[in-house]
């Protein structure tokens, strides 16, 4: 989304914390989450530090000549508030958080410009999010609720300035142990800006991908695995 990109502004570790104020957190399911194979719950007994989600992100030698990483530790400050509560974990997943799980407890991301997938510069912002079980479940489970709650679409103040988003289930998403994916299309200024959005977990883990499509379509699937692949590879 251009508005939230430009806005990005670099995030202190403080923000990146584990305090109770921070963005994104929500009420739990009461129930247990489930996935199309059964119950879901979180692969690890000690969740991830901020220090070693950092070490888990690609980095350029993870991606095709050409691609750079341009910029690390940057979050959007933009704001995003959904009319209808039902899709608000859609519009925070833009912004990597959750309304459906907990405060997180570490979080690191970054912006990849990968090229060599045939269809120019895809710039790719990247988080990866650790939660303590079984949030990690539930921010996915809260994404793949909403886009079928919100499947007609939902109106939202983007950065105050009031937006129509429509609905797209991407099921090219893919990958770790659950996945799920989105596709967000506004006309916030007059052209139509789709943000094409993925969310993988491995574990206590969530990578959150956010690519911008090309005229107002989806991102090709050669262009956002090109960044999606390596990250989700090493999380393992």
């Amino acid at each position: 989304m251009r508005v939230l990109i430009a806005a990005s502004a670099v995030v202190s570790s403080a923000a990146c914390s584990s305090s109770g104020d921070d963005v994104g957190h929500g009420m739990r399911h009461a129930s247990a989450p489930t996935s199309a194979h059964g119950p879901v719950t979180g692969g690890s007994s000690k969740v991830p530090t901020r220090t070693q989600l950092t070490d888990m992100l690609i980095s350029e030698s993870d991606l095709p000549a050409g691609s750079l990483v341009s910029s690390q530790n940057t979050s959007p400050r933009g704001k995003v508030t959904a009319d209808d509560a039902a899709c608000q974990p859609l519009a925070n997943a833009l912004l990597f958080t959750s309304t459906s799980a907990g405060s997180p407890a570490a979080t690191v991301n970054q912006v990849v410009i990968a090229t060599g997938a045939g269809d120019g510069a895809i710039s790719v912002r990247t988080a990866l999010v650790a939660y303590r079980d079984p949030d990690a479940v539930l921010a996915i489970d809260g994404v793949q609720t909403a886009v079928k709650a919100c499947a007609a679409g939902f109106t939202a103040a983007l950065n105050g300035t009031r937006t129509r988003f429509t609905v797209a289930p991407d099921t090219r998403a893919g990958g770790g142990q659950q996945s799920t994916g989105v596709v967000l299309t506004d006309t916030v200024d007059g052209s139509r800006d789709s943000n094409d959005v993925w969310l993988v977990r491995r574990g206590d883990v969530v990578a959150y991908f956010v690519a911008e499509g090309i005229n107002g379509g989806s991102v090709p699937l050669a262009a956002i695995t090109v960044v999606t692949a390596p990250q989700v590879r090493k999380m393992s």
